[in-house]
């Protein structure tokens, strides 16, 4: 059995009432929900702070309320049932990091996916505060050349779609007008859909936006010559892990659509990994998407 694993990289947004101090409780003291006759919960929370580093470490545990297990008789020489109560299922290792609301969760195939861990680790964290003017997901962090490229194959593009939020602590500079927009109106989400007029594409630089973004490094910003449209910016914003984002568009003539969450950065890392480790290898490539993308507090 494989000893590594691939974890994703995304951005925990905290709406509503919902603040870092009370994401950080609900971390540490959470309920268990149910679904589908599986119980949720995190498990072997590590809360770690010094001076210089902040992060929680835990896992997301699937377990049976109600659980079987097979024993042997021996006396009668056969195989009998026996009651397991919260027999665990499978368990996703993750750590968050208050800096810059980032998360770093293993995938574990067939029991916890990506798309999974996101909705059961945002309804336990609401949950636990009852759902009372609480609201909390994890968006993705976009690869970004994997991204250009996708849109690069497109002939045109045909529609736009984002749901974004105001990002907490960071930004890109190349969205910023958007995210200052969205704090001027008191937004606390904001959706958007674009489609183009007849048989038409849209007018859109996005491709070249995206592409501009994803050769950036940290010596070197891209400062387009006048500010993104609404659109493209909202793209960009998703991709930075602070919503989600459609384009739909042509490649030879076929339809096909691009999700912002198909080109999530990961790494390959210990599916029983060391807290500290973790941390350390899911911060510098934060890091590096702060610095070559330009992000600021």
């Amino acid at each position: 059995m494989a000893r590594t694993g691939t974890y994703y990289l995304g951005r925990v947004l905290k709406m509503g009432r919902l603040n870092q101090e009370m994401l950080q409780k609900a971390l540490l003291d959470p309920v268990a929900v149910l679904h589908r006759g599986k119980a949720w919960t995190f498990i072997n929370i590590e809360e770690h702070k010094d001076n210089q580093h902040h992060f929680i470490f835990g896992r997301l545990s699937k377990y049976t309320p109600e659980g079987q297990v097979k024993v042997v008789d021996s006396s009668k020489r056969e195989e009998i049932q026996r009651p397991e109560p919260n027999l665990s299922v499978a368990s996703s290792p993750f750590v968050y990091i208050p800096s810059c609301s980032g998360i770093a969760f293993l995938r574990v195939s067939n029991q916890i996916e990506q798309t999974t861990f996101q909705d059961r680790f945002a309804r336990i964290v609401t949950e636990t505060y009852q759902n009372f003017f609480v609201d909390c997901e994890i968006d993705m962090v976009s690869d970004l050349r994997s991204f250009a490229l996708k849109l690069s194959k497109l002939d045109g593009i045909y529609s736009i779609s984002a749901r974004i939020s105001p990002p907490n602590p960071l930004f890109g500079h190349l969205w910023r007008p958007l995210k200052e927009y969205l704090e001027a109106r008191n937004t606390d989400r904001m959706r958007l859909h674009e489609e183009s007029i007849e048989d038409g594409p849209l007018v859109t630089s996005l491709p070249e936006y995206v592409t501009a973004a994803a050769n950036q490094d940290e010596e070197h910003a891209y400062e387009p010559d006048e500010e993104l449209p609404i659109g493209d910016a909202a793209i960009l914003m998703a991709a930075d892990g602070y919503g989600t984002g459609i384009v739909g568009g042509k490649d030879d003539g076929k339809w096909v659509t691009i999700n912002t969450s198909e080109t999530v950065r990961n790494f390959t890392f210990d599916k029983d990994p060391d807290p500290y480790e973790l941390y350390e290898t899911a911060m510098k490539i934060f890091t590096d998407i702060e610095m070559n993308r330009h992000m600021r507090h």
